[in-house]
């Protein structure tokens, strides 16, 4: 019995939440209002206000809880795990539970990353992956192994990455999880050369 105004809160915020994606999608998140989220979510105000200051305070709010999400995943990848998979041409299992959390919110991630979404948190992802990915590096990966500056690799793994995670979201993950995570790890593995098919794939010894 305890638990039933907890899920009615859930299932109220979850209506909200669709309201106000579908909103975002058609006239971008600068032009809507309390009211027009209530109104299409068939709520009253004072139920949206038992839950968010306005709408600014609510799309704070879901993009933290995103965020904290992906965090926790991407602090979990760790560079020589991945690469134990890619020699062995699998999908490494922590990046795909990383698309399992985007194919699991698909509708706030086809919006938020699209062209009516919120390139804040497109920036505040690329720069969580940068602070991660750059300490492991560092850390891990023998400067003389490197054949450019850890900076410029950085920039190109990211960019490249979310890159390949943007156009799979934005053409409605027609790919599972696992499908994407294997063909991020084709890039990384052989590069977009070999990948492409204008150069050879040198066989493994």
């Amino acid at each position: 019995m305890s638990d039933k105004p907890d899920r009615r809160q859930a299932r109220t915020k979850q209506v909200l939440l669709q309201a106000l994606l579908e909103l975002i999608e058609e006239k971008g998140s600068d032009q809507i209002t309390v009211t027009d989220i209530s109104n299409r979510a068939d709520l009253n105000r004072g139920t949206f206000y038992l839950h968010y200051r306005d709408v600014p305070d609510m799309l704070e709010q879901i993009k933290d809880e995103a965020f904290n999400r992906i965090q926790t995943l991407i602090k979990a990848l760790d560079p020589r795990e991945l690469l134990e998979h890619l020699n062995q041409g699998k999908a490494y299992p922590k990046s795909v539970r990383l698309f399992e959390e985007f194919a699991a919110h698909r509708l706030f991630y086809q919006v938020i990353l699209g062209p009516n979404g919120d390139m804040s948190f497109l920036n505040r992802v690329m720069e969580l992956f940068r602070n991660h990915l750059y300490t492991k590096f560092t850390y891990e990966i023998e400067e003389s192994g490197r054949l450019v500056p850890i900076d410029y690799l950085m920039a190109y793994s990211i960019s490249a990455n979310l890159g390949v995670v943007q156009h799979w979201i934005r053409n409605g993950m027609q790919q599972s999880p696992e499908e994407i995570s294997l063909i991020l790890s084709s890039l990384m593995n052989y590069g977009p050369l070999v990948a492409s098919g204008l150069k050879l794939k040198v066989a493994q010894p």
